[in-house]
């Protein structure tokens, strides 16, 4: 019985740490990618779209792993050439529901914002200067985590360009003003 209770007690412990040191990179990036970190740092990114000072890039051969989850689907925000933002799509709703599970056991329970009229769902942690928002839409069946260094993005927003992720649900910005070009995807 004793070394069942050291057993627990060794578990939990390590688990206590995984979770100290992820939080802690966290607090200085995702993975490898350092908030604040100029664009010329990272030359295996691959530009998506541009308005203004921001610049939305992804790395199309890489994958992540999020409590043992594999993500693909990862875009980069960068503001005046500085990583500020992070946005993960999740294509399943289990996956969806052990990272909401995860980010709660590891930053709390968040704040939770509810739109009726839209069918959204946000929740927000907030830890050490990074904000965390999980997001539903319920009518378009889309999921997706985005990670923002608060210092970047309060100055984005000052800058009226916040609204390019916030007021939209899609993956990655597409300018409202442009009419995107249609690519057939299937011929008959």
């Amino acid at each position: 019985m004793r070394k069942y209770q050291i057993a627990i007690l060794t578990i939990s412990f390590s688990l206590f740490l995984g979770t100290l040191s992820a939080a802690a990179d966290l607090q200085n990036g995702f993975m490898q990618y350092k908030w604040g970190d100029n664009i010329s740092q990272y030359q295996e990114l691959t530009e998506l779209y541009a308005k203004k000072d921001v610049i939305y890039y992804s790395n199309p051969g890489e994958s992540y792993t999020i409590d043992d989850i594999s993500i693909e689907d990862v875009i980069f925000g960068f503001y005046k050439d500085s990583l500020f933002a992070v946005y993960i799509s999740i294509n399943a709703l289990e996956t969806y529901d052990r990272i909401k599970l995860h980010m709660k056991l590891k930053y709390g329970l968040p704040d939770t914002k509810t739109s009726t009229k839209d069918h959204l769902t946000t929740y927000k942690w907030k830890y050490k200067g990074v904000t965390i928002k999980l997001k539903t839409d319920e009518i378009e069946e889309k999921m997706k985590l985005a990670f923002y260094y608060t210092l970047l993005s309060r100055d984005l927003k000052k800058d009226n360009l916040g609204e390019i992720d916030e007021t939209s649900f899609r993956f990655f910005p597409i300018d409202k003003t442009k009419t995107p070009r249609m690519v057939p995807f299937l011929e008959f």
